[in-house]
Parts: structure tokens; sequence; C-alpha cells
């Protein structure tokens, strides 16, 4: 029978440049940007995730169980027990951006995965309740459609300051 070994670590460190690094002002706005009501919306779902030690096709199983015309109660727990999975990852996720030092594209690559579990979550609740999920839709397109409207007011206004 062969001895294992552990494995050595490397002797050389990797330098990273301190102005590539996440500024406390970056994070709270990314932060800021995952509670944003909106932000997620367009967002795509996480082709894979590593949940509860195995990775899954996260992209495949939300559509498979939001494409059905009606849920049996099997697909109703299998849903709310990947919602609760989503959910311990997005936390995980959302608190090593608010703690680790990371670059900036670390944390944005982190950003989009976290608004991706986001959008996960929220397809997986529509699909439990269609009704209330048109309704949600509705809501949210109306907030959406409101965001703009003052967007545009606003941008009308800096325009005729100048």
């Amino acid at each position: 029978m062969s001895e294992v070994k552990p494995a050595e670590k490397p002797t050389t460190t990797k330098t990273i440049d301190a102005r590539t690094l996440l500024t406390n002002d970056e994070r709270s706005k990314m932060i800021s940007r995952i509670h944003s009501l909106v932000y997620w919306v367009g967002m795509l779902i996480p082709e894979h995730e590593l949940l509860s030690g195995s990775e899954i096709d996260l992209r495949e199983v939300v559509y498979n169980l939001t494409t059905k015309e009606k849920l049996s109660p099997e697909d109703v727990r299998e849903a709310n027990d990947l919602i609760d999975q989503l959910k311990k990852r997005e936390r995980e996720l959302e608190d090593q951006l608010s703690r680790d030092q990371m670059t900036r594209d670390a944390a944005k690559g982190m950003l989009e995965e976290i608004c991706g579990l986001l959008r996960a979550i929220d397809e997986l609740r529509s699909a439990e309740n269609p009704q209330g999920a048109e309704f949600q839709k509705r809501t949210l397109m109306n907030k959406v459609e409101d965001a703009k409207r003052w967007q545009k007011f606003v941008e009308s206004i800096k325009m005729n300051k100048s």
C-alpha cells in the first residue's frame, strides 16, 4: 500500500494590487443593491450551484419546476427545500461580501451570484402560487415603471438646468 503524503504548501505568494481591492464604500453600495427591490430582475440564475455539499444544475432545476402546469405536493416540497438552501447560500455569500477582503472583480462576481440566487428564489416562489406570482410581477413591474419615470423626470430637470 502506498503512503499518502500531505500536499506541500506553495513557497510563492501571490501579491494583490491594493488598488484593485474593494473599498468600504463600494462594499456598502453592493450590499444595498442586494436589498434593492428590483436590482436582481434580469439577472441570470447561476447555471450550477454548490448546495449542501453537492453541485446541482440550478438553472435546469428551477426551469423544470417553474414550467410545470401544476406542481405535485412532492414538487412543492422540493421547491421549498431548494428555496431554504438557496436562502442559506445567499446569506453566506452576503456575509462573506460584507466582511472579507477581496478584489472588485471578485466582489462583482459574488454580487452577480447572490442576485442570481435571489432571482431563483423568486422564480421558485412564483411557481408555487401562479396567481400570487402574477400579482407580484405586476406590482414589481409597476415599481420599475415608476422608477423609470422618476429617472426621466430627474434627467429632464438636469437638462433644463444646463
